[in-house]
This record gives structure tokens, sequence and C-alpha cells, in this order.
């Protein structure tokens, strides 16, 4: 029998079905032109009594009206859709002009799916299909529904083509090159996956990252140094090395007219098969070298102390000392090129003190077991500074300080090849711009969960990690617009997600305006402002309510809101002195002036005191220029004494 629905509520028996008596099995005659009792029995549900039941799917395929009558047309819609991280994604969508390219190259309805995979791995930060239909249920989608796991399976490895793939590589450079991607300085990195799949061609023995004898997948992303925008990947078999994967991503860069500045390298590409590749393409290098290397060697023993602590070759001002010389870079190789040697003394003296505490705290270990009768292991890490020796019966721990000595001392010092004579500081800066390349793996590995191959074939991991690189590529933006702002991106993340929409009783949603300041001033810089949200609102009502809905998603049109600077607005300088509105009342500090006509009446006002209720005071009319009064409360109530009275005026006494 098919599943039954015990969790739903009883229904009514439908006519023309029976009830088998023995077990409450609810069953119909299937039609046809045989005869009732030779025709095959089709269970619909269990019966609960005479004429009540509970369906089973068999009912819910052959009666789908009584279905939908009963329990609806389909499953209720989500309470709550969470719209914050799609409308932030569809902004940087559109500003990047990324949702139209995969408009064009995978059409409207992968397009929307690998956004949604994007805004999943952005989320959650997990590659792992299995959860995103309960991750993704109750938000706002790209796509109409939100499919299974099964359904994402079934489309990273049957849906789109490697083919597909390397459209969007071109025209997503053909994009970086509009914005202004044409020369600058390119940090490659790669890194390698460990992968148990045995059905993947791309999966072979070499370098893994893990240190275990396993299969490792590689990949290389070509990053902008300036602003840490992803530009391009490339996708290859474990056992490929370096030089031949680096020579791949500069062709797929030339060819797109991006002309490399340089490149930026870190230590794993220094061989001399990557050095010469670079010569022979012209491209200009600044790349780390192994503690190892010739070059590096001959550069220690030369000048170490020479630069050592010495003011003359200070590099900046945080205690990182430089020089540079030409050498020749591997001993086998007559190639040379700028050897900028360094001295960190910060991060020098705290290795060197971190030295030292091990082997301290190792020793003071190692004694304390010999005191107990027992006979210890040296730390494989320290072997080559300590050992032990036995003195009759006596285990005495020794040290190699000649070895400490010297290990103590090439501390904090490290070599950058670079091939035009940039000097010390202009090498450590262009070598710092590759952090940008480390932010990027950083975001793959740990924040978007892709430091695992977890899919069995190759076409699922080409495509695992071409929608990878779509999440890349969104998420830098975010950071990119929270560094600008001071916020920390996670953070900022799930406050935007945060925002919601809300199902009301008509079955409509509607947007709740309770966005913070800060996701507003995020979603700002993406021409994302908060009534946006009410058109999102009125989308997803008529993806529900219609049949005719449109699968390419549209941001809303608006003058584009400026970023507004943080805190206080700065008050605007007036083009033109205005005069202040007057208060109610006299000013303090006017004389009111009399009119000729009240000059005339106090003329011929006869001496003493103005009667009662005058509203004008004829001795303040008329005050005499030069003549000052004392300040009121120096004086009796309603009194004055003047002071420097010409001889001409009569006196206050005569007045009155």
């Amino acid at each position: 029998m098919a599943h039954i629905y015990w969790e739903l509520k009883e229904i009514p028996r439908p006519a023309g079905s029976y009830i088998n008596k023995s077990d409450g099995r609810v069953f119909v005659f299937s039609s046809g032109d045989a005869p009732v009792r030779k025709s095959r029995r089709k269970v619909i549900g269990h019966a609960t009594s005479e004429t009540m039941m509970h369906p089973n799917d068999t009912f819910r395929y052959l009666f789908p009206n009584l279905w939908n009558e009963h329990y609806g047309s389909g499953k209720l819609p989500e309470h709550i859709l969470h719209s914050g991280l799609y409308a932030l994604t569809l902004g940087i969508g559109h500003e990047t002009g990324l949702y139209q390219i995969l408009q064009n190259v995978y059409g409207p309805l992968y397009g929307n799916i690998l956004m949604d995979y994007a805004m999943y791995s952005i989320l959650e930060r997990s590659d792992v299909s299995l959860l995103f239909p309960d991750r993704m249920a109750q938000r706002v989608l790209f796509s109409k529904d939100c499919v299974s796991d099964s359904w994402l399976s079934d489309f990273f490895q049957n849906k789109i083509s490697e083919d597909d793939n390397a459209a969007f590589r071109s025209q997503w450079l053909d994009e970086c090159k509009r914005r202004g991607v044409t020369k600058a300085w390119i940090s490659i990195d790669g890194s390698n996956n460990n992968c148990d799949a045995a059905a993947c061609g791309l999966a072979e023995k070499g370098h893994a990252k893990s240190r275990k004898n396993t299969n490792i997948v590689s990949y290389m992303y070509a990053v902008n140094a300036e602003d840490g925008r992803p530009i391009t990947y490339t996708v290859s078999n474990g056992g490929k090395v370096d030089s031949k994967a680096i020579q791949k991503m500069a062709a797929i860069l030339s060819s797109h007219g991006i002309e490399a500045e340089g490149v930026i390298l870190d230590r794993a590409f220094c061989t001399h098969d990557v050095f010469e590749l670079l010569d022979r393409l012209g491209y200009p290098y600044v790349v780390m070298l192994p503690s190892d290397t010739f070059g590096h060697s001959q550069m220690v023993a030369q000048h170490s102390e020479t630069i050592r602590w010495r003011v003359p070759y200070a590099v900046g001002e945080k205690g990182l000392f430089g020089i540079s010389e030409k050498k020749r870079l591997f001993h086998g190789h007559t190639e040379e090129a700028f050897v900028n040697l360094f001295f960190d003394a910060s991060n020098g003296s705290q290795r060197a003190l971190s030295l030292i505490s091990k082997i301290v705290k190792a020793t003071k270990v190692l004694k304390a077991e010999i005191q107990k009768g027992k006979r210890p292991v040296v730390p494989q890490a320290l072997a080559k500074y300590i050992s032990l020796r036995q003195e009759g019966d006596t285990l005495c721990v020794e040290h190699d300080y000649a070895r400490w000595q010297k290990d103590m001392d090439l501390k904090g010092f490290c070599s950058i090849a670079s091939s035009e004579d940039f000097g010390p500081e202009e090498v450590d800066r262009i070598y710092h711009l590759r952090d940008s390349s480390e932010t990027q793996y950083a975001i793959l590995k740990s924040q978007l969960g892709y430091d695992v191959t977890r899919v069995h074939s190759t076409p699922s991991i080409q495509n695992k990690f071409c929608a990878c690189f779509m999440a890349a590529i969104i998420r830098s933006e975010i950071m990119n617009a929270c560094k600008a702002l001071g916020y920390a991106t996670n953070q900022m993340i799930r406050e935007v997600d945060r925002i919601e929409l809300l199902l009301l009783p008509n079955g409509t949603y509607t947007a709740i305006h309770d966005e913070s300041a800060r996701a507003k001033e995020l979603l700002s810089l993406f021409d994302i402002i908060p009534s946006d949200f009410d058109s999102i609102a009125t989308e997803v009502n008529n993806r529900l309510s219609s049949s005719m809905t449109s699968q390419v998603r549209v941001k809303p049109s608006h003058e584009k809101q400026g970023s507004r600077q943080r805190g206080r607005p700065a008050k605007a300088k007036a083009t033109a002195p205005t005069k202040p509105k007057q208060k109610p009342g006299r000013p303090k500090g006017s004389v009111k002036k009399a009119t000729p006509a009240q000059q005339e009446e106090v003329a011929k006002r006869k001496p003493g005191r103005p009667p009662k209720g005058a509203k004008t005071n004829p001795r303040q009319m008329l005050r005499p220029a030069g003549l000052r009064y004392r300040k009121p409360n120096r004086l009796r109530s309603g009194m004055y004494r003047l002071l420097s009275i010409p001889n001409t005026f009569p006196s206050p006494r005569s007045l009155s």
C-alpha cells in the first residue's frame, strides 16, 4: 500500500469505493471493459468508519479534485520568507553584470538555479547539496520553486556542460575588461582538494594539502590584486605541475585582451619551469622564494648582518629592513633575478622567543621524567636541538647550541624575487597585494565550504567549481562593501538575511520594514532601497497567483541613491547671508524711536510724572546723546540716577 496520510484529517469515502472488512483498506475497481469482479483493485486509503477514511498517494493521483477540495491545491506557503539576501544578491548580480551573463549562457531556469546555489553557499558556508531544500525553503529564491537535493545532483551531473562553463568564463572576462581590468597585477594561486571519487578523470596522485596518499583535484584562481575581485579560474587533474597550469591561465587572460602588469606568486610556484615560462611570456613577476632556494641562501650569507636592525635599510615604519641585489636563483640554472632580502624584526623576535620557549619547556619535561626513573623521548620537531646521552648510570640532556643559535639568527628573514629592479619597498608593497588572493582562497575553503571535493564524476566536479566561482564573485563584492563601511562580512550577511516577508490571512505576502541602519547602508551600495522589498513582495505574490510569470528577475528601477557618509550630516553653507526670522516682541537692547507726533506731544507736556497708563516713556524717547544710566539692580525700584548729565538738562527730581 502507498503512503497513508495519517497526519492529515479524515475525509468522506468517495462514491464507488469499497471497504475490505478484513483489514480496513478502501479500494476501487479499475475501469475498463472487463467485468467488475475481474477488474483490478486499487487501494486508495484506510477506513476509519463506514463513511470516513485516510487517503494514500493513489487517492491523490486518482481523485485530484477531491484532494484539492479537502487539503488544498498544494503545500501551504511558508509563514515567513526571508528576502534580504535575495535582494542583496539581485543588486550585485545586476551591478556586476553576472546575472545577465548567466541568463545568456545557461538560460533563465538554470541561471536562476546557479544564483540560488551561490546564495546557499554564501549563507550556509557549505557545498553539500543534501542540505539545500531545508535551508532555502523559507527564502525568496531566483527560481520559482525550491528544488530537491536529487534534482541538484542530476543538474550538476547532466544539465550543464564544461562548454557552457567555458562560455561563462569568456563572457565574465569580457565583463571584467569592460569594468576596467585591462592591465593589473594578477595574483595567481592554486590548491589541491582530496578526492576519493573513482569515476572522476581529474582525480590523480599529487601533492595533497592534507599530506595524505590520496587522489587530488587541482584548481587555480586569478584575482585582480588591486581589489580582490575574481577574474577567472581553471580546474585540472591533480598530477599537473604548476608551470603547465599557469600557462593555461596566461593563455586565457591574453586571449581576452587582459594584459598582466605583473604576476604575483607564492613560494609553491618557485620552480625553474615557472620562471622560464614567465620570461617567455614577458610577464613581470614577484615571487616568494623558499628558504632552501640558492638565491635566498646566498643573500642571507652575504647580507643578513648588513640589514639586521640597520636603520639605513629600513623599509616603512613597522620594523622591516631590506636590500636588493641581482642573483642567480637556482644552483643548476643560469637565470638571474633581483633577490630582495627582508628582515622582519617583529616577526623574527617573536619566532625566536617561541623557539627558545619550546626548547626550554621540553628540556624541563625531559629532566623531570629522568628524575622519576623514566626514559623520556625527545619530541621529533626538537630532535635537532636536544639529545639524550648516557653517562654511566645517569641519563643526561644535551643541546646543540650551534644549531640552535643558527636557526634563531635566521628567524625573520625571507626573500622575494622580482623580474625588475623595483626596490625592496615597492616589492614589499606589490607582494602584499597578494593578500587579495589569499582572502579569496579563505572564502573558497572556509566561507563557501569548497575545501573538500565531495562529488563523484568529472562533469559534477567541473560544474561545482564553476558554481563556487560565481559564489566567490558575489561574496567578494559583499566583502569589499563591508570593508568600506567598516562592518564584519559574515555578521552583515546574517543581518541582511533577517529581512522578511510576512504571509497575511488573505494568502499574500507583505514586506516587514524593520531593516537596520547598517543593512540599509550596505544594500544602498548596490542600488537596493527599502521600497524595493515591496516590489519583491509583489513579485512573489505574482509567482504564487499567476501561471504567466517570467523567470527573469528584474531589479526594481529607480534613481540610484548615493551612499551617505557615516555621522551627522555637515551643515550646508549659505550662498548669501539671510536675515534671521525675528521673534515676537522687541529685540533685547533695541530702542524704540518716537514718531514726530509723539515728540510734539512730549514737548507740550507739562513738568511732572506721566499720567498712569501712558504707553510711552518720554524720557526714554528723548534721551540726549551721551546719556548713560546705571544698571537697574543698583537702583531703587522705579528710580534712575543719571550719570554725565549736561548742564542744560534738567535733573530727574525736577522732572518728577
